[in-house]
């Protein structure tokens, strides 16, 4: 017995992978990613083409967004971008990226998202925002199961932030983060809307633009928050086989 004992410690500490998150945390999942979804083409803010097929060897931390959300989208958004910022300074960006694509592709074009990737100063260089044909985005986010539906705005409506435009419509949508392995498979899933860590990761501007439900959502006090930047960096930890990112927790 004893020196069974002795074993079972010395396999324990000799073990350096970050371990698997714990229940509770998300859904795990083993599901390779088919070619007609890592091969659809989409663009990025500066109107270059992108597949997620361009990313394989590395993990990818996958959300999506709308630029012109009111209630979840600037959050989610904050706590992706703040993860990716301690990645970057983790000289983790070669192992890393992070992926927000709209579910707007109408008004999202490049300049629209240009002008929202600039708002998350400082910009991390791992986290690219995309775009894509409304087709494209659709069977997109139809594959992984994000739900979408176009819905009339409030009244009176409220205007585009960055143009000053009136909006017409609104997206309903879930909230999802994927992460990809380096196998292009799809690895885990947090839901929900995330608890920010520090409010003023989301940019003045857009808290600015936030509906009332939006405000209840960034001071924690929604039934809808569902995962946490630890939360995220343990998946992140996991997946990497490096856990770098353990002195932001």
């Amino acid at each position: 017995m004893a020196l069974a004992t002795l074993l079972l410690t010395v396999t324990s500490c000799g073990s350096s992978s970050p371990p698997a998150p714990g229940p509770g945390v998300g859904t795990r999942m083993a599901t390779a990613l088919p070619k007609a979804i890592t091969s659809i083409p989409l663009v990025d803010s500066s109107g270059q083409r992108r597949t997620l097929a361009d990313f394989a060897g590395k993990v990818l931390v996958i959300s999506d967004t709308m630029t012109l959300c009111q209630e979840t989208c600037p959050i989610d958004t904050a706590s992706l971008v703040q993860v990716a910022r301690e990645a970057d300074q983790a000289n983790l960006a070669h192992d890393v990226e992070f992926l927000t694509i709209t579910v707007d592709p109408q008004r999202d074009t490049p300049p629209q998202l240009a002008a929202y990737r600039a708002l998350y100063a400082p910009t991390p260089s791992n986290w690219l925002t995309l775009t894509g044909t409304p087709s494209n985005v659709n069977k997109l986010w139809s594959y992984f199961g994000v739900y979408r539906k176009h819905v009339a705005d409030d009244s009176p409506a409220p205007t585009n932030w960055r143009t000053g435009l009136p909006l017409t419509y609104d997206v309903e949508h879930s909230d999802e983060v994927f992460f990809i392995d380096t196998a292009q498979r799809e690895r885990f899933i947090l839901e929900g809307v995330p608890q920010v860590a520090n409010k003023k990761e989301v940019p003045a501007k857009l808290i600015r633009f936030l509906s009332a439900e939006g405000r209840q959502n960034l001071a924690g006090n929604s039934a809808m928050i569902g995962w946490t930047e630890p939360q995220a960096r343990t998946v992140i930890a996991w997946l990497t086989g490096n856990d770098v990112l353990a002195k932001y927790h």
